[in-house]
């Protein structure tokens, strides 16, 4: 061009696809396809096809014919085949624990040793058994005693489950007289030894009571306390610990010959209780 500058322009590639007839000798179709246009169709046709396959392969039972596809049949042999390993294998570890105590006790070269004393790893608790109790458990045990506070024939058997009880004397007997009373006599011969129910901490001791003798208070778990009276000499101090079954004093001498007695009174939250259906008199 005159005058301008030439410009050099590059003809676009493409490709021609054409489908002919050559039976007649005719073109049938013709189509111009640049080089992106076809790998972009390329790529969209893979794409349709793989998930054509994958479909038919999810949807229907031609996936049961892929390697490495376990039917229902084979799963369950397989789950069987599993457990029966575990079984085996813990059998063997039995056993290996058997022979090996065996060998130990058939070694006349080892050291004689206790086998109780041997360490072992005891069982950890579940994490659930350690937590404290909830809120809503709190309220209710609350809401609970507030309502049943003076109905002591529920709660006080309830509480008594949880504190180990022991025998107050030996050869004791509950007079007749007072048997399902609040303050029962416990007859024992004469000057034995009276021990304390249960743990707890000595309250009070009162010397002279008005029984005759001394008479000791203890405050035990759970809401529970207890008082021994007409008792000859103690053998604990005010506010000291007693562990339950321990002597906390000697019976009462006066008296009949070869008899003696003494009183049980109990409390719990503060109510009386008949110390008989407690302490298994």
């Amino acid at each position: 061009m005159t005058g301008g500058l030439k410009r050099e322009m590059k003809a676009k590639k493409r490709y021609r696809i054409v489908i002919e007839d050559e039976s007649r000798l005719r073109q049938v179709a013709s189509v111009n396809v640049t080089p992106a246009l076809m790998w972009g169709g390329g790529i969209a046709a893979v794409a349709v096809l793989v998930a054509v396959t994958s479909l038919l392969i999810i949807a229907t039972p031609i996936r049961t014919l892929m390697p490495g596809y376990l039917k229902n049949g084979e799963r369950t042999q397989a789950k069987d085949a599993l457990l029966r390993i575990d079984s085996i294998r813990e059998a063997y570890r039995v056993s290996n624990a058997y022979i090996a105590n065996i060998l130990t006790v058939l070694d006349t070269d080892r050291t004689p040793t206790d086998s109780l004393l041997k360490e072992t790893t005891p069982n950890e608790l579940p994490p659930d058994s350690l937590l404290p109790a909830s809120p809503r458990e709190i309220e209710f045990i609350t809401r609970m005693k507030d309502r049943e506070q003076y109905n002591v024939s529920i709660l006080a058997p309830l509480a008594a489950d949880q504190l180990r009880i022991y025998p107050v004397a030996s050869e004791a007997t509950v007079a007749e007289q007072s048997a399902n009373s609040l303050k029962p006599r416990i007859l024992t011969p004469k000057g034995s030894p009276v021990c304390a129910a249960a743990d707890g901490r000595v309250l009070a001791i009162e010397n002279p009571a008005p029984e005759g003798g001394s008479a000791i208070v203890i405050q035990h778990d759970n809401g529970f306390a207890s008082r021994y009276s007409h008792l000859g000499t103690t053998t604990i101090a005010p506010g000291s610990h007693v562990d339950g079954g321990s002597v906390i004093a000697h019976g009462a001498t006066g008296g009949a010959i070869g008899s003696g007695y003494f009183f049980v009174e109990m409390w719990y939250d503060g109510n009386p209780v008949e110390p008989e259906k407690y302490l298994n008199l």
